[in-house]
Formats: structure tokens, sequence, C-alpha cells
């Protein structure tokens, strides 16, 4: 455990007028100047409220933004004896916290991917066809709209162990289902409710980082934690592709294996949760993570009219979106280029795992350079946006094609698509402070799973074709780079519990 140099007040404690510091370190961390482009009022109140030896309740900024004065004004005080103030600590177990989610967002996404790299085994042993193969994924986008706002309400109101729990025991239940039976169409009916109660885990499952990141990280940790549950998330699909192909009559067999070994694993992850998994360490790790946010009422409204936040919707969602379903349908759109799915699972394979380590280095150098989130959005869709177009021109065989080409082609563009996704979440929440991070997350991932519907959805259309789903990829990403460019750099939280080290 390592004990930090600053103390917040807690917001309970009252006072008619602030006591003298008798800290200097705290002291001239307080007489520094603010940064010039803070992008929200509401983060220049606290500023300032910080900067006169206060700490503030987000209700007296609300009064203030619309010019009224508090009748009972509780401000709490920043001192430095123990007993008036709360030390602001780190604790080692949070890598064991990170360490337990980021198993379960594996296991959740390992359990939403299992048909797509098998597809075409599942069409022979089951008899199902492409609608078929298209809906079960459906089922994650279907089941996270339907469970955002619920999540979004439980993750800041009821804290992340009570939404681990549901979301581990909403896995383990549709694992469970699975193993009932390999028999048509009896494997059709519990293969969806299965994906349907596992895609209501998914708002859990993918907006928890910033929301973990921030409870139990001090700042210039949080992106880099923000990544490891985000490329776990992302192993987990990767996994699925490892399944191996079969003859026809070893296939149930082999599918069943898997469900049962999935299912057990499922059991024994909600009991790790269940026996520790708390929902805040008993000190904050940073000033802002020891202050309330918005209610989830005023916080979307204030999210809906920040023209800052629905452009990063827009650029996130789009390529975002449509990279992580395209994956997970690869051996169907690489099947009519002579690309087996064995082929294909393996590029899905080693696709998405180079996305993890691409996702792990951005988020560190983020957190190095912590105020060049958007250059560095801007370089990764740049890239991707080359890639992307490379790999187009290969299959309309305007560049020679090899499958050596189409390997490296998918491999790279995966990985700079989906290295931007911590960085995406870790951006909004600092445009987007003091909203809470729950509402944040599951409003982008509620924009990101209606784009998956759209796309998915097509899919379903009969003799639709593939070659639209890689244009597609392209044309998203191409939307998404000038939306970078008109967009301003905005740190709200950040600037906060900089100011209060004395970095700014």
């Amino acid at each position: 455990m390592v004990k930090g140099l600053y103390k917040v007040a807690p917001y309970s404690k009252s006072t008619d007028q602030p006591k003298e510091f008798q800290s200097d370190y705290i002291q001239n961390a307080y007489n520094s100047k603010p940064s010039s482009q803070l992008g929200d009022t509401v983060v220049s109140f606290e500023l300032k409220a910080l900067k006169n030896g206060h700490t503030r309740t987000h209700q007296d900024d609300t009064i203030d933004l619309k010019g009224g004065k508090p009748n009972d004004r509780t401000d709490g005080e920043i001192v430095d004896q123990k007993e008036d103030g709360q030390y602001i600590e780190v604790y080692g177990r949070r890598w064991y916290i990170l360490v337990v989610f980021s198993l379960l967002t594996f296991t959740q996404a390992a359990v939403w991917n299992t048909w797509g790299p098998i597809a075409v085994s599942c069409e022979k042993a089951f008899g199902w066809d492409n609608t078929i193969i298209a809906l079960l994924p459906n089922w994650g986008p279907i089941g996270s709209l339907l469970a955002g706002w619920l999540s979004s309400w439980s993750m800041d109101v009821k804290g992340i162990r009570m939404c681990c729990l549901l979301t581990a025991a909403l896995v383990t239940v549709a694992s469970t289902i699975r193993c009932f039976t390999s028999e048509p169409p009896y494997i059709t009916w519990t293969s969806n409710i299965a994906a349907f109660l596992n895609g209501l885990a998914g708002p859990i499952s993918m907006g928890m980082p910033p929301v973990l990141s921030a409870t139990w990280f001090p700042p210039n940790q949080r992106t880099t934690s923000t990544a490891i549950a985000t490329l776990c998330n992302y192993g987990g699909v990767a996994a699925a592709f490892l399944i191996d192909d079969a003859d026809v009559p070893r296939i149930r067999h082999q599918i069943m294996v898997i469900m049962y070994a999935e299912c057990g694993w499922c059991f024994l992850l909600m009991l790790m949760v269940a026996v520790y998994f708390p929902s805040k360490p008993p000190k904050p790790p940073s000033t802002t993570a020891s202050k309330e946010r918005l209610d989830i009422k005023s916080g979307f409204r204030k999210l809906m009219r920040n023209k800052m936040f629905l452009q990063l919707c827009l650029a996130y969602g789009l390529p975002v979106g449509i990279v992580a379903l395209w994956g997970g349908v690869l051996s169907v759109d690489l099947k009519s280029y002579d690309v087996s799915e064995a082929q294909a699972g393996w590029i899905g394979f080693y696709s998405i795992i180079a996305g993890c380590f691409g996702c792990l280095a951005m988020a560190r150098v983020s957190d190095i350079f912590s105020k060049n989130i958007r250059q560095i959005l801007i370089l990764l869709y740049s890239l991707a946006f080359l890639d992307f177009l490379w790999f187009n021109l290969i299959l309309v065989d305007l560049i020679p094609s090899s499958l050596a080409q189409i390997y490296v082609s998918i491999i790279t563009g995966t990985l700079l698509v989906n290295a931007t996704v911590p960085l995406w979440f870790e951006m909004a929440c600092e445009i987007t402070y003091p909203i809470a991070e729950g509402i944040t997350t599951v409003v982008m991932l509620m924009w990101l799973n209606t784009v998956g519907l759209v796309f998915l959805g097509l899919q379903m259309i009969p003799n639709i074709g593939t070659a639209w789903q890689n244009w597609s990829i392209l044309g998203s990403i191409a939307v998404g780079i000038p939306v970078l460019l008109l967009m301003n750099d905005s740190y709200n939280r950040l600037n906060i519990d900089q100011m209060v080290t004395g970095k700014i």
C-alpha cells in the first residue's frame, strides 16, 4: 500500500470558515494555476473551490450554474489532520480486483463468441443457416440495449460488487442452459436463450472498466487498468477462435465438452466474486474518486447536451462496433475468398491478440502523456484507414492477392482499431466529468450496440453477400477521422486530480 501525499475532507463535514493549511506541500499545490482550457463549467467551479480550501458537492455546483445561492451550504474542508480529513491511498489489492473482473469479462466475451468461429461446423451439425448464425451474436447488442440503463444505475448506485455478482450469475445461468442438449432443433432454442441472458451481462462486462479504474486506481494508472480489463474482454472473443473444426459425427460431442467446461468455469468465477470483491477501497485513490457524481437523470441530460461527447460517440461507435462484430463472423465473410474456416479462425485469433497488446501499449503511452489522447486516436485511426484500404484493394484484385497479405492486413487493422477502445473510454470520462463514469460508458456502449444491431441485421438480408462488410469498415473510419480533428481537448477530471498534486 502506498500512502498519498494529499487529503480530502469527507462530504459530511461542514464548516463556516476554512482552516489554515498546515502542509507546505498542499499549500503549494493549491497555489498552482489551473489549466486554461477546462471544457466544463462545473470543473472550473471545483478548481476554484479547491484553491480556496474547499471541496464542493455537485448540488452546490448545480445551484451556482443556475445563478442562485444555496440555502444550506455544507462544504467540506481540506485540512492537514487525519481525524478531520481523509487520506488518499492506493491499495495493492486493486490488482486482485482487476484480475477477477478481467476473468469475468473474458468469460462473458468467450460465451458471446462461441458460435461465430465454428459457424460452418454448426451449419453441418445442426442445420443452421446464415440467419441463425447472425442472430446468435446479435443477442449481445439486443441484451445490452435492454439492460443498459439498469446497468448504468446499478454501477453508480449499488456499486461494482453487486453488478459483478449479477453479471457472473447471468453468465453462469447462460452457460448452464447450453449444457441441456446438443440435439436439433432444441439446441437452437437453448443457444438463443443463453445468448440473450449472456447479452444482458454485456453492459457491465464492457462498461465497468472505467468505473473500476476510477474507483480503485490512481490517475496515472487509470487508462492502463481500463486497458487491461478491455483487452481481457477481447481475449475472451479470441479464445473462441481456438475451437477446432471437426467431422460432423464429432462436432456435437466436442461442442458439448466445451459447454460443460465453460459452465464449470463460470460457477468457479461466480464463487470468486462472491467470496471477495468489495465495491470500493476503504479510502479513495484520487481526489475525484472521493467526489459525488451527478445522478443518472441529470447525468443523461447533461450528456445529451455535450457536443463533444456526441462527437466522441460517433467516432468511437462506428469503427469499433463494426470491426468487433465483423470479427465474429470472419469465417463467413472470408469463405467466398477461398479462406477456410480454420484459417479464418487463426486470423481472427491473431487479430484480437494483437489488438490486446496494442490496447495495453497505447494505454501506457496515454498514461505517460496524459493529455494527448485525441492526438493518439487520430494517429491510430489514420493508420487503420490505410490498412483497411489495402485489405479491400486485395479483395477486389487491384493488388495481387495472397493469404499472407490477408493475414497481415486484417491483424494490423484490428490491432489499430482495438487499441483505441480504452482511450475512448477514458477520454469520454474526462470530457463528461462530473457525470458518473457508469452513465458515460453505458451510453457509449448503447450507441456501439445500436451500430452492431444494424450491422448484424443487414447480414440477415437474403443474398446481400459479404463484400459490403469490408467496405463499411473503411467508411466508418473515414467518418471518425474528421470528427476527431474537429474535436477539442478537455481533461476535466485529470485537471482536478493534478491540481491537488501540484502538477498543473
